[in-house]
């Protein structure tokens, strides 16, 4: 019965077991029904090291191939944007990672890319 709040940045930070990425973890977990909301950000690095909060368009991760794996996993459930960084002319220092520019961007570019791969979204 229990499940995971599936934090992309925090996923993309860890090291996994040979032949594990957090593409197949993602899936196992959708699979199982283990997800119960996802934190859709990236992050470049690691997190026994130095790592930063990327746009959803400028990280390592894939997150077309992200979003197809909670879908091919069957997960239906709360995906909301997360800590993307601030714009110029926002003030970063008093709520970083919940600038409204960088919220705005982060949500029009989920919806644009469950679009082109015709994935539901309400």
């Amino acid at each position: 019965m229990n499940g995971v709040t599936f934090c992309q940045g925090n996923f993309a930070s860890m090291r996994y077991a040979p032949g594990e990425t957090m593409y197949s973890v993602a899936t196992e977990f959708a699979e199982r029904g283990k997800i119960q909301f996802v934190h859709f950000r990236d992050v470049d690095g690691k997190a026994d090291s130095h790592y930063y909060e990327t746009f959803h368009d400028n990280g390592p991760t894939d997150m077309a191939r992200m979003l197809e794996c909670y879908a091919r996993g069957g997960f239906v459930g709360p995906l909301r944007t997360d800590h993307a960084p601030a714009m110029a002319g926002e003030d970063s220092g008093h709520n970083a990672g919940y600038a409204m520019l960088g919220h705005i961007f982060a949500i029009g570019y989920t919806k644009g890319l469950m679009q082109a791969r015709n994935l539901a979204y309400d």
